[in-house]
């Protein structure tokens, strides 16, 4: 047999939730893969472990007999492989921190510089990459802490507030008399918002469905908006004069660098929360919390999290 811990994993979680969409979606896979998953695992067992019906599904005996055993081996690999992590970290004194590549490109050299002048024993690996692949390298130990906005708890995942920002309206309206980096931030209610195109993250993004609700509030649901995938790409739309963005006043750093006015969108003001993550039930490295007060400075803007 070639059974894998991702089945074992998978397995359980069927089990625990005796839901194949719910499971799925815990384990961020697709139904299909799920089920086809589970089929070459009872081929591999030559038995059947679940009997599904259109509304429920219900471990067989033989599923009931597998539960300790599959629940004893993911612990037992799980453990094996913490303690192999901890004594790599150890010998190696890495410190691997995953965060979205306008925070990487904007903060993270003062946040390195930083937190290198506080453990000078600890190498600093950066990994610039998007919010999913953050979160994934967390969950499978390859990341050793990740910063972003994790609006949602995911399995095996620790959340951790470290700051909270407010939403921020991002234009070159107002511009040619100050000079980048230069103008004072303003303050602007949600419902004085111009007419002017919306340069927006996709829909699915959760900063940009927070800021579409704050929208919809005001009646400007509907205005004209074109999508991209990038905040830095946003942030240089918005200083050519194609639009405004409304983002979380944690891209300051990064707006900074370009002749763009600020304005604090109030009335409401609208709070963001950026958060550490780590993988649940693995304390972190003693030198997370000393980068992630190194993060929270070179951010600024923000006030520190009650919990953090």
């Amino acid at each position: 047999m070639n059974l894998t811990q991702r089945q074992m994993q998978a397995f359980l979680a069927v089990a625990r939730l005796r839901h194949f969409t719910r499971a799925a979606e815990q384990l961020h896979i697709t139904q299909a893969g799920l089920s086809a998953m589970m089929k070459d695992l009872e081929a591999q067992l030559d038995c059947r472990l679940f009997d599904r019906t259109t509304r429920s599904v219900s471990l067989t005996e033989e599923g009931q007999q597998l539960v300790p055993v599959a629940d004893r081996l993911v612990t037992e690999l799980q453990a094996v492989r913490d303690a192999i992590h901890h004594v790599s970290f150890k010998a190696r004194s890495v410190l691997t921190v995953g965060v979205t590549p306008m925070v990487a490109a904007s903060v993270m050299p003062e946040t390195a510089k930083a937190f290198a002048a506080r453990h000078p024993e600890v190498a600093l690996k950066v990994r610039d990459i998007d919010r999913q692949a953050i979160q994934d390298g967390v969950a499978t130990g390859a990341i050793d802490v990740g910063f972003g906005a994790f609006f949602r708890p995911a399995s095996g995942i620790e959340r951790r507030p470290i700051a909270v920002f407010r939403l921020m309206q991002f234009s070159a309206s107002a511009r040619a008399s100050t000079g980048k980096g230069s103008a004072r931030l303003r303050k602007l209610r949600w419902a004085d918002l111009g007419d002017e195109p919306l340069l927006a993250l996709p829909r699915a993004n959760p900063i940009q469905a927070l800021i579409d609700e704050h929208l919809h509030r005001v009646g400007q649901g509907g205005r004209a908006r074109t999508e991209l995938e990038n905040i830095q790409t946003l942030l240089a739309m918005a200083e050519a004069g194609l639009g405004s963005a409304i983002l979380p006043s944690f891209v300051r750093p990064a707006a900074r660098r370009l002749a763009l006015a600020e304005h604090l969108l109030v009335e409401p003001e609208v709070p963001v929360s950026y958060y550490q993550i780590t993988r649940k039930g693995k304390p972190p490295a003693p030198a997370v919390q000393a980068l992630a007060q190194a993060l929270q400075a070179a951010l600024g803007g923000g006030t520190r999290a009650a919990s953090a």
